[in-house]
């Protein structure tokens, strides 16, 4: 090869490395929202086994987060793909970009709270007590003696044990769904429990009422720190499904009518 043409070939791989540098820094400077708006794809993460947020029925992925991140994708024009993760590695998963954003479930605290950041809440996924009409337990007092029951080790468990210890008749179940039948037959004078499984379960028997939430677990989606353009953009359409009814509908497809948020 002559010294031209050689020389020729050298300015053209240095060129050719300088485009691929540019394209590069070009690639790390894009914003998530810029990727997901430039492919037209968002994608994120749900355990899918934690209704009515999020699982499978009849090989779908369906619940209330599946429903609300389709119609934020919706608005937001774009294609959402969710990646079915276990739950110790979900923020993992945000974290290292595996996904561009959590849109299932996530319990706010303040040490997730320095990994991750949260949007505008789109539930309040506490406790409250389910009870028949004739006995009403409407403030936590009110299940001073009386027999409540509880989802063993569950988040209700915790807040009776914690806050009424002996002062009140402690019953435990395996499940949700049979503490509520047990509480229909008049067995338990309430049940004290996680709302959101609560108030799904609840679709199917009409006799029971459920109180208000009495602790405040806040649900929100998720991005990473520095992506707060994405995280205003969520932002803007959940707050946008509150205004305009849509949100509601999903709350009372699910939860079969209003709860508090």
């Amino acid at each position: 090869m002559s010294k031209i043409a050689n020389r020729t070939w050298a300015v053209a791989a240095c060129a050719a490395g300088a485009l691929l540098v540019m394209n590069m820094a070009m690639a790390s400077a894009e914003t998530t929202l810029e990727k997901i708006k430039r492919t037209g794809v968002m994608t994120s993460a749900n355990t899918f086994s934690y209704p009515p947020f999020g699982f499978i029925e009849n090989g779908k992925q369906v619940g209330f987060d599946v429903d609300l991140a389709t119609e934020i994708a919706k608005r937001m024009d774009v294609k959402l793909v969710y990646e079915q993760i276990d739950f110790r590695g979900i923020i993992a998963a945000l974290t290292s970009k595996r996904v561009d954003l959590l849109i299932t479930g996530m319990v706010y605290t303040p040490d997730r709270a320095m990994q991750i950041a949260y949007s505008e809440p789109y539930f309040n996924g506490g406790v409250a007590a389910a009870y028949r009409p004739d006995k009403p337990i409407k403030q936590p007092d009110d299940v001073i003696g009386k027999t409540i029951g509880v989802e063993l080790g569950s988040a209700g468990d915790k807040f009776i044990r914690d806050n009424y210890g002996t002062r009140v008749t402690i019953k435990t179940y395996d499940t949700v769904f049979l503490a509520l039948k047990d509480l229909e037959n008049g067995r338990i004078d309430a049940f004290v429990g996680s709302v959101a499984p609560m108030r799904y379960i609840m679709r199917n028997t009409p006799a029971l009422k459920s109180s208000a939430t009495w602790d405040n677990r806040i649900q929100a989606a998720n991005t990473r720190l520095e992506d707060k353009d994405l995280l205003d953009e969520v932002n803007k359409h959940i707050l946008a499904t509150k205004k305009d009814g849509t949100y509601e509908k999903l709350v009372v497809k699910w939860f079969g009518s209003s709860v508090d948020n």
